[in-house]
């Protein structure tokens, strides 16, 4: 307990057993008027609710965030969905932005963001997407969404259009090494790691 939060216990203590003490006899000092009492009980009130204020444990940041949500999902990204005007970051992958482009295994060029979204709101469908808070998260951004039984993220790694994202989990690791070695979307062509494209991108920017 804060030394805060005692000081009030005992001003609280103190004032409570100042109301309930009996009158005094008529050979002592007058008794309290009853507007003493009355203020006293007065003061008692606010003390004893900013105590409980102090006790009370902060809310966390990012808590709104926390909650499970469902229905109709639209794909932003593909490691992005927005349900019921929230957008929500699927954890532990990282997808090409709308604009990365890559080449394939014929060496041409292609728009591996918009494949990897479109393959995903392809996945998706009209159907209702469930997203809560993932376990291995560690106070990270992204959440869990499952289409039925489904992870989404990791159908989108396992098929080669997103990459685990090893700085946050390592939940996806073994799907990313099976894409790999069947040479499954991304893994069929060349690109640069989508982290390591912003990096850089960032790096130009600021110079």
């Amino acid at each position: 307990m804060s030394l805060t939060a005692t000081i009030l216990l005992i001003y609280a203590a103190c004032l409570v057993g100042t109301i309930a003490s009996p009158a005094r006899s008529n050979g002592d000092r007058p008794s309290e008027e009853p507007g003493a009492r009355l203020l006293l009980a007065a003061l008692l009130v606010p003390a004893l609710a900013l105590l409980a204020g102090l006790e009370a444990p902060p809310a966390r940041a990012g808590e709104a965030a926390l909650r499970t949500v469902s229905g109709p999902a639209t794909v932003i990204d593909g490691s992005t969905l927005e349900i019921g005007g929230r957008r929500l970051r699927l954890h532990g992958i990282d997808a090409p932005d709308l604009d990365q482009i890559c080449s394939d295994g014929h060496e041409r060029d292609y728009s591996c963001g918009r494949a990897a979204a479109k393959a995903l709101a392809a996945r998706i469908g009209g159907e209702s997407v469930t997203c809560e808070p993932s376990a291995a998260a560690n106070g990270s951004a992204g959440v869990l969404c499952r289409l039925g039984e489904d992870d989404l993220a990791a159908w989108m790694v396992a098929n080669g259009y997103a990459v685990a994202d090893r700085s946050v989990s390592a939940d996806y690791t073994d799907q990313d090494r099976r894409a790999w070695g069947r040479r499954l979307g991304l893994w069929a062509g060349v690109f640069e790691l989508p982290s390591e494209r912003r990096r850089l991108r960032g790096a130009s920017a600021g110079l």
